[in-house]
């Protein structure tokens, strides 16, 4: 072989070079991207910072990749936490405190949903997110109460709600003030503890007879056979 030869066949693999070089650079870049290390860790972490809370048992979050939220910073965690079991704290002006997260749901427990709850004196709380209409979402702490055929809420909840220009049915509803008018109709959608229902009952009532208790009742509860247990502060909803 020459040496023009061999200045050719050099030549010739230092341009095979370049154009491998070329051609696997956006793969590698394509594959950073797909190994981006935040996940939904990250996502919590970062709400976690803009809502000023406190997030116990963030270590108990797995490689979850991000999950897509939408609604207010509040509706957006209770999504990114929707496969994990978690207790909300809340102060007197209803704002989160404190969630501790406790671990996450098993697909074995499919036939069933666990509600790991908060005590208020006599009372089970859980967090729950509704809609009334059209993606009109509020989260809140609701007291678990079997003795209540519907879940009630106040009527100054039927305009955020946006259920103002829905028709409701008249209906006397016993309470522990006595017997009261109540308007009810429908929700479009309830969320807790990462299960969705839709289409159930609500009756509201003034707010006075309420103060500030939400009550989820039976037109919920009803759907599961429901396990109470006092000493975890558990409430297991088993489905029918």
């Amino acid at each position: 072989m020459t040496i023009i030869d061999r200045l050719i066949t050099v030549s010739n693999t230092l341009f095979l070079l370049v154009i491998s070089t070329l051609v696997l650079m956006p793969i590698n870049v394509q594959a950073q991207s797909a190994e981006d290390p935040d996940g939904l860790y990250k996502q919590i972490q970062s709400l976690q910072g803009l809502m000023a809370i406190k997030i116990t048992g963030l270590e108990k979050i797995q490689n979850d990749e991000k999950v897509l939220t939408g609604g207010s910073l509040e509706q957006q965690l209770e999504q990114l936490l929707a496969s994990y079991n978690h207790i909300v704290s809340r102060n007197t002006k209803g704002e989160i405190e404190r969630i501790v997260i406790i671990n996450k749901k098993q697909k074995t427990d499919a036939e069933r949903i666990i509600l790991p709850t908060t005590l208020q004196g006599n009372h089970f709380m859980v967090s729950v997110s509704i809609s009334g209409h059209d993606g009109n979402w509020q989260t809140m702490d609701m007291i678990i109460d079997t003795g209540a055929d519907l879940i009630v809420l106040p009527e100054s909840m039927i305009k955020p709600l946006g259920l103002e220009n829905s028709t409701f049915t008249r209906q006397k509803m016993q309470t522990a003030n006595g017997m009261t008018d109540a308007k009810v109709g429908m929700l479009e959608e309830l969320r807790v503890a990462g299960e969705t229902v839709e289409n159930v009952e609500v009756a509201f009532i003034a707010d006075n007879l309420l103060g500030k208790n939400r009550l989820l009742g039976m037109s919920f509860l009803g759907r599961y056979q429901i396990n109470i247990d006092d000493k975890s502060q558990l409430i297991t909803l088993f489905k029918k």
